[in-house]
């Protein structure tokens, strides 16, 4: 009886890589902003997949939606398809203005000394830490290897928190058994992670605010292409202070040790 139990939970489980992602500073834009560039609250799936990507050395394209030959489009290696990917803030998000200095496209495209400098006011992230949940469950070669890599900070190419000179700072935390749990009875489960609020069940009230916590909600991407079009998007709610959100999904997984995650 107990190890026909066991097979039951491993058939709805799935091995989960954890690990956080750290920086002074980081800027995930909004695809909304042009002139002052606003940034969003934590990196977008996408954002996700291209440090893995980085980490990992996969190469990008040499022409746009051209690759090497063999080359699998982080897009499409790491699509929600074939991957899960949770993001839980650890440090409370902080954000402030900066002035960054650009190259002035206005005045010369291709003359660089005669198109000069202009400063654009960029709103970035500050001491920003974030835990990312990662499962692949069709390419364990893969998910070992982002595993090997992270652990001993082997990585391929630097991975960096939405600009290049922000340098993202990657810690190995832990390898698990993430347990696939339906919520049968439609209650209220505290999850620890974003909230995609797809994943809801919209007949009742699908979140339990609490009025001391700060919320915030954003229309983020969640799907590319191999040409960098957006797939999908979906209103994804976080707590700004890294408190638990009390919502009712129709299912989310268990972690031991760490909670319950929905996978944006």
């Amino acid at each position: 009886m107990e190890s026909q139990l066991k097979r039951s939970i491993k058939m709805n489980s799935k091995e989960v890589l954890i690990f956080d992602i750290s920086s002074e500073y980081g800027h995930f834009r909004k695809y909304n902003t042009t002139t002052s560039p606003l940034t969003y609250s934590i990196p977008t799936r996408t954002a996700i997949a291209g440090i893995l990507g980085a980490i990992a050395g996969i190469e990008r394209e040499v022409a746009d939606g051209v690759y090497p030959e063999g080359v699998i489009p982080v897009q499409e290696l790491f699509s929600k398809k074939n991957t899960d990917i949770a993001v839980q803030i650890i440090n409370p998000v902080k954000k402030e203005n900066v002035a960054v200095n650009l190259v002035n496209t206005k005045v010369s495209f291709y003359n660089l000394t005669k198109a000069g400098r202009t400063q654009i006011e960029f709103e970035l992230l500050r001491d920003l830490k974030y835990r990312i949940f990662f499962a692949m469950d069709n390419n364990k070669v893969m998910f070992d290897e982002l595993t090997e890599r992270i652990k001993n900070k082997r990585h391929h190419f630097s991975p960096y928190l939405g600009l290049a000179q922000f340098t993202a700072t990657v810690d190995y935390v832990d390898t698990k058994d993430a347990v696939l749990t339906e919520n049968k009875n439609n209650e209220i489960i505290e999850i620890i992670t974003a909230v995609n609020l797809s994943l809801l069940n919209e007949k009742e009230k699908p979140v339990e605010f609490d009025y001391s916590a700060m919320y915030s909600a954003n229309n983020m991407p969640i799907e590319m292409n191999r040409v960098r079009e957006v797939q999908e998007y979906s209103e994804v709610l976080i707590e700004k202070n890294g408190k638990s959100i009390k919502a009712k999904p129709d299912f989310y997984y268990y972690i031991e040790d760490y909670g319950n995650v929905l996978f944006l």
